[in-house]
């Protein structure tokens, strides 16, 4: 008998105990909220970053607090100049905004942030693919301009050839003219000849 008014004496403690357990665990999540909050406004993204997780880790209750909570800590993944970014958890953490929290203030603003983390990623790619084109074509225009060079050179060398050529006409036309003139001279030489010739076997022997 003494026993059972025991336990029943203690229900009430034990009841108020877990009351006041309850409120500590609410408190330090709200504690870690609240310095979350401060380092965020002042731009320390690594400690808001810290401890924003940390109240997420605490598996709290459905409430507005994790929907502001995800949404901070994915804005915070999503900053390319903080040193926490991590665009896919912020990614991750925006979905689940949108997904378990829609009627939330945050969700709109989560969506378009998502939106444009989408789109960011996109035009990363895009821009990587991009430089990646550069690169290819720098590489395909020296490869053109050694062959340019190349060209450059043995057109150098054509028309040194063809400098050389014509500057060996003229002294050849001399040398044709001269050797005209001497055909011309010696066929004159050769038909006086022929005439001495006819003229000696028309006159009979002595």
């Amino acid at each position: 008998m003494a026993s059972e008014r025991s336990a029943v004496a203690s229900t009430p403690w034990r009841r108020a105990a877990s009351v006041v357990a309850c409120a500590l665990l609410i408190a330090a999540c709200q504690s870690t909220t609240r310095v979350g909050d401060r380092y965020y406004e002042n731009g320390r993204y690594p400690e808001a970053a810290a401890a924003f997780q940390a109240y997420l880790a605490s598996n709290p209750s459905d409430n507005e607090e994790v929907a502001r909570t995800l949404y901070r800590l994915g804005v915070i993944l999503a900053t390319p100049q903080s040193p926490a970014y991590d665009p896919e958890r912020s990614l991750v953490l925006l979905e689940r905004l949108i997904t378990d929290y829609p009627g939330s203030p945050h969700a709109a603003e989560a969506q378009l942030l998502r939106a444009l983390q989408i789109r960011a990623n996109q035009l990363d790619e895009e821009l990587q693919q991009d430089r990646i084109r550069l690169v290819e074509l720098e590489v395909d225009l020296t490869e053109r301009e050694l062959e340019l060079d190349s060209l450059r050179g043995r057109l150098r060398e054509k028309e040194e050839q063809v400098t050389a050529l014509q500057n060996s006409i003229p002294p050849l036309r001399i040398e044709i003219r001269t050797l005209i003139r001497e055909l011309a001279s010696k066929e004159r030489e050769l038909e006086q000849l022929e005439q001495l010739k006819a003229i000696d076997l028309d006159q009979p022997p002595p």
